[in-house]
């Protein structure tokens, strides 16, 4: 923002073409968590209906995941090419196609493998690489509250999507139906990214972070230098992995996110082992989602209110603190539930700062090119959790998940200590100043 410009970050004005692409960004966030949330309805339908072992299924989702890191790869390459634009409507056209795969499955278990994989490679397209891009271009200061806002929809879809998904097995339309709508929404949406998209607020007539406090000429010249850096940017892939801060920013999120994923996928035998009932660990899941919404929101006004790396610090500490909760006072109801909030409030906030800290680093000019590879070594952690936390289990017990959580969200204060808290990459974009915002 510009001297004494200030930006509420309780109630953001991003203009109606920057809500326009947060919200389209929401929905990004909502297919992104996808397998993550149906999993719990589908499983047992796909078991019940065609014979279909649980570890089966399972594995495709984690192999498919895993295959996922080399799109991000290759879409991050393209992505200064072609630009996000072009990206994301490929990605939504081939996650639609995945769908569709799935709604023809008829109990083949090769095409609901092909299905998850084709959703998967194409998914990363528009809600890692994508919607990244697109952030840091649109709102280079105020990414925090952007990206407090956009990553709602993570929540949204675990909380939304199992509901919708039994009112489709309730109806004519079946399982097959609810695949088919999965397909006509990405659709929908590939249409309205190709139709109404652009790559940088200025090519829509608007202004990065709504910020008006320049002229139309003074926003256009800045443009052009900024497109002239890019093609001579110094950044390249092999400069990026030589950097201390690519790695810092990856741990920094990517540890409390490997630990958070694991106790989240273990939370009900975990609690089961401090002598809980296993219902009480469901209910907890089924009804602290709108912690995780609140925590979204507000980790995103501290970011823009304390600063990138403040905030990173609080959410580690916060997570940590949810870990050594259950561990010391696992057999009490009321702390299992204060914990399991801070837990999710927590866990909401890994994902919000892995955007924010790259584009914090690298500014807007160079993003494009750290990004990526941040997020693939940052989903390497994050897929990595179940099965660490599976190890932590069958060596140590379950017991030892919630104390493995806290030790692991402790460590990554260390390389977020050691992130500096300024750009490295180009200057095109710097830092808001003290007290521009409210």
């Amino acid at each position: 923002m510009s001297k004494g410009k200030k930006f509420n970050a309780w109630l953001p004005n991003f203009g109606a073409k920057g809500w326009g692409i947060t919200i389209i960004c929401l929905f990004f966030f909502i297919f992104n968590m996808y397998w993550n949330s149906v999993t719990n309805v589908l499983f047992g339908y796909f078991s019940e209906a065609y014979g279909w072992v649980e570890t089966d299924m399972s594995f495709v989702i984690t192999i498919s995941g895993w295959i996922s890191l080399v799109a991000i790869a290759i879409f991050g390459g393209l992505v200064r090419k072609i630009g996000a634009k072009l990206i994301c409507t490929v990605g939504l056209i081939g996650s639609a196609v995945g769908f569709v795969l799935l709604a023809n499955m008829n109990g083949n278990f090769g095409m609901y493998f092909a299905g998850v994989l084709v959703f998967y490679v194409f998914m990363v397209a528009y809600a890692t690489v994508g919607v990244g891009s697109i952030g840091s271009a649109w709102f280079p200061r105020t990414r925090g509250a952007f990206m407090g806002i956009a990553t709602i929809g993570m929540t949204l879809s675990s909380a939304a999507l199992n509901p919708i998904i039994l009112g489709f097995m309730g109806s004519p339309l079946g399982v097959s139906g609810w695949f088919w709508a999965c397909a006509i929404v990405l659709a929908i949406l590939a249409i309205v990214v190709a139709v109404f998209f652009k790559n940088n607020p200025e090519e829509a007539g608007a202004y990065p972070d709504n910020d008006r406090s320049i002229t139309r000429e003074q926003l256009d010249a800045e443009f052009a230098v900024l497109q002239e850096y890019k093609k001579n940017s110094p950044w390249t892939l092999g400069k990026i992995l030589a950097t201390p801060q690519t790695w810092c920013i990856a741990l920094a999120t990517g540890l409390p996110l490997l630990a958070g994923n694991g106790l989240l996928a273990l939370l009900v035998p975990t609690l089961a082992a401090f002598g809980q009932d296993p219902l009480f660990g469901v209910v907890l899941l089924s009804s602290m989602w709108p912690v995780g919404l609140l925590g979204h929101y507000l980790i995103g006004v501290m970011d823009v209110k304390l600063g990138t790396k403040p905030t990173t610090v609080c959410v580690c500490i916060i997570a940590g603190c949810a870990g050594v909760l259950i561990f010391f006072l696992g057999g009490n109801t009321i702390a299992c539930a204060i914990s399991t909030a801070l837990f999710l409030f927590g866990l909401s906030g890994s994902a919000n700062m892995c955007m924010s800290l790259s584009s914090m680093v690298y500014g807007r000019a160079d993003f494009e090119v750290a990004y990526p590879t941040i997020q693939v070594i940052f989903n390497i952690l994050s897929f990595a959790g179940v099965s660490v936390m599976a190890i932590v289990a069958s060596s140590f017990g379950y017991t030892m998940i919630p104390l493995a959580m806290a030790v692991l969200c402790f460590a990554a204060l260390i390389p977020t200590l050691l992130i500096p808290a300024k750009q490295i990459g180009s200057q095109m974009q710097s830092q808001p100043e003290a007290g521009t915002v409210e």
